[in-house]
Order: C-alpha cells, then sequence, then structure tokens
C-alpha cells in the first residue's frame, strides 16, 4: 500500500468517528497544554527576577541568619537569628566595604484615625537609599542622628500614603502602630514592586526603633553591603569577620558550621537557575504522568477499532494485504490522532501562555510572555513517540488476525 493511501485509509477510519476520536485526544491536548503554559509562567517568573538580581549590581553582597550553606540541602525550620547591629562594624572594619546597612523585616498594623491598614514594616538606617535608591514625592528620608536616637519617624509609599490620607497632605501627621504613635516625615515617588512585593504600600522606620519600640529584638532580617573590589574576596573577609564576632570555630572554613550565609549577585543566580530547573523537572513529571494516561486511553480505543474492523481486516488480509500493510495502518492511525493531540495542545498552551502574560503584566511590572519553544518541540515528540508506543500492541493485535477466523467474527 502507498504512503499516500495509507494516510487516506487512516484518516477516514479517525473521522468515521469523530466524538470518539477528540475524546482520545483530549488527555494529550490538556497534558501538552498544561506543560507549556507552566513552563511560560516559570520563565517568565524566573526572568523578572533575574532581572531584578541583575539591577542590584555585581558590588552588593547580603549577609543574613543561616543554619548552614542553603546550597547543600533543605533549611532547618527554625533558624536561630543571629546578625544584629554590632556585625554592621565588624564588616565595615574589614575595610572592604563602602557601606553597610542593616534591614529588618516585619508587618503591623497602621492606623491613622477610623483608617487601619495592614502593611509591610521596614527598620533601616540612614544609608538605605544608597543601596536601593528611591526618590522622594514629599518631605525627606532618616538623618543618622533619627536613626540613633530612636526617633519615631516614618516614611510610606505613595500608595499606603493615598489609603491612609487621601486629598490630606500626610507630612506631618501622625498615625499609630501597635499603639505607639509616629510622625510622617516623607513619601516616597512610586517605586513599583522588587521580587514581587509593592514598595508604594510598605512602610519604613529607623532599625533602632522598630527593634527597640515595636519588637523588643536586637538582630536585624539582614544586611546589605557595597563591595569596594573583587566581590568574592570580600565575601570571604565577612565569613572571617563574623566568626570572629560569633565565636565560630571553624577553621575548615565549612558554610554548615556558620550561623549566618553571605551571599552577593551570583549566588542568587544560582540558586533561581537551581529552582528553575527543579520546577521544570516536576512538570516535566507531571507531562509524562499526563501523556502516560492519554497513551493508555489511546491503546483502549485502538483495541475497540480492532475489534470493531474485524471483518475489515479478515476481508482485507483475505485479498492480499500483508502482516506489514495491516500493522502500518494502525500504526498510522494511533500515531495521527496523538500527533493532532499535540499540535493542538501546543496551539492551546501557547494561547493560554499568551493570555496569562498579558493578564500577570497588568499586575506585575517588567512581565514578559515567554513562549518555552523547547517545550513546543519536546510536546510534538513526546506525542508523536507515545502514538506509536501505545499503538504497537494494538496494531500487533489486527496484524497477526487470522483472515478466515475474522471474516467469520459476528
Amino acid at each position: 500500500m502507498r504512503y499516500r493511501d495509507l494516510l487516506k485509509t487512516s484518516s477516514e477510519s479517525l473521522t468515521r468517528n469523530k466524538s470518539r476520536s477528540l475524546l482520545t485526544i483530549l488527555g494529550i491536548v490538556i497534558g501538552i497544554a498544561a506543560v507549556i503554559l507552566m513552563l511560560s509562567i516559570g520563565q517568565g517568573a524566573e526572568g523578572i527576577i533575574l532581572s531584578e538580581v541583575a539591577d542590584l549590581g555585581s558590588d552588593l553582597a547580603f549577609v543574613e541568619s543561616s543554619s548552614g550553606d542553603p546550597m547543600s540541602g533543605p533549611p532547618s525550620p527554625y533558624i536561630e537569628q543571629t546578625i544584629t547591629l554590632d556585625d554592621v562594624d565588624a564588616i565595615l572594619g574589614t575595610g572592604f566595604f563602602s557601606l553597610a546597612s542593616p534591614v529588618l523585616m516585619t508587618t503591623y498594623s497602621v492606623t491613622f484615625g477610623e483608617m487601619s491598614k495592614y502593611v509591610q514594616v521596614e527598620g533601616v538606617d540612614e544609608h538605605y537609599l544608597d543601596v536601593f535608591p528611591a526618590d522622594m514625592e514629599s518631605g525627606r528620608f532618616f538623618s543618622e542622628s533619627e536613626v540613633d536616637s530612636y526617633s519615631k519617624s516614618i516614611v510610606l509609599g505613595i500608595d499606603l500614603a493615598d489609603d491612609l490620607f487621601g486629598d490630606q497632605d500626610p507630612i506631618g501627621q501622625k498615625v499609630k502602630i501597635n499603639k505607639v504613635p509616629f510622625r510622617v516625615i516623607g513619601v516616597f515617588e512610586r517605586q513599583g514592586t522588587r521580587f514581587f512585593q509593592n514598595l508604594d504600600q510598605r512602610l519604613t522606620m529607623p532599625v533602632t526603633t522598630l527593634q527597640r519600640d515595636l519588637m523588643g529584638v536586637d538582630y536585624v532580617s539582614y544586611i546589605t553591603m557595597i563591595a569596594l573590589g573583587d566581590i568574592e574576596l570580600a565575601k570571604d573577609e565577612v565569613r572571617f569577620a563574623l566568626r570572629d564576632s560569633h565565636g565560630i570555630d571553624n577553621p575548615e572554613q565549612d558554610p554548615n558550621k556558620d550561623d549566618f550565609y553571605v551571599s552577593s549577585q551570583d549566588d542568587a543566580v544560582e540558586i533561581i537557575s537551581i529552582v528553575g530547573d527543579v520546577l521544570t523537572i516536576l512538570l516535566s513529571s507531571v507531562a509524562a504522568i499526563s501523556l502516560v494516561v492519554g497513551g493508555i486511553g489511546i491503546m483502549n480505543i485502538m483495541l475497540v477499532s480492532v475489534t470493531e474492523r474485524t471483518k475489515e481486516i479478515g476481508l482485507r488480509k483475505a485479498i492480499g494485504a500483508t502482516y506489514r500493510e495491516i500493522l502500518q495502518q494502525f500504526l498510522v492511525e494511533a500515531v495521527m490522532i496523538t500527533m493532532l493531540g499535540g499540535i493542538i495542545g501546543v496551539m492551546m498552551g501557547v494561547l493560554l501562555s499568551i493570555v496569562t502574560a498579558l493578564g500577570v503584566s497588568a499586575f506585575v511590572d517588567g512581565w514578559n510572555t515567554v513562549i518555552p519553544l523547547e517545550a513546543i518541540f519536546w510536546g510534538i515528540v513526546v506525542a508523536t513517540s507515545v502514538g506509536l508506543v501505545f499503538g504497537i500492541y494494538p496494531a500487533r493485535r489486527a496484524a497477526k488476525l487470522n483472515p478466515i477466523d475474522a471474516l467469520r467474527y459476528e
């Protein structure tokens, strides 16, 4: 049988049962479309995070409390907070950094009159804007003397200021945080998001005030540092300094023995890439399950088709059709079903990826539409392979039918 006739015969067989054929390919369609959509979302998120990490600058480093090297395995469910303001002096004492700025993060309810709002509160020092530049819409930022004197002054994100004060001028107004009064001295210009956090809804105050008057702690969440020279050499010097100040005996320089973790832009990129790879493997596993289920459905339908067409097979073999021709016909039908499912799944996946990206970009600045071309290629290849693998048994069963028995089949 010529290949053109083989394709024609297979197409006619599939179109005779349109509803059954469509239901058969549905599992393949959903599996391929879901994988493309999930990979598109994952790569879009990874791209925006990597771009924000790159914007931080290659000379930026961070130190935070840790139970060991996060690259070596899952973190401890409980991490003792060991980074304090004293560590800022130890870091600057190395001579490898131009500045070190502490940050303490928490959440509180802020109240003005009848208006109350639960917001993220950030405790920082006077060098914060040297690390994360931002312009002021009105008012000013904290001075060194205000940080040292535990000033109850705050600076608001522009959206938070609008929510609390509306058309009123926020500068000089007093709000209450955990029943403690604070005075507004400034409002930031619009900043957008950073690592999926809305900076325009954030409240900023002196880190010393947040420590003593609200949280009652002596630690900070992390310290941001700007290196003067080679970032890797500077990170090593920080480790030596903090091991000394924390009383850690670690001559082997094993990160798992430290109670802190020092990272930079390159470390963040590496961690993000690892997370992206794990996400890809996870989604691929889900796709494999979906395609196996779809393949079993295809094999089941093809077996039903063989049973329904037993007399047709017997007649064709009686007039000279060979084992190979019957095998090819049923294999082609199985592959055509899965290829069609793969193509439709790819089209749906691409369409859903575009629609999802447009929706997310309305809420997240800088989100781009990402169409994973490798997922499209492998989606069609895998779908075709599923057709071959799960179509072999029904095709061989059809090809092995005895023509006399097949003609007698009722």
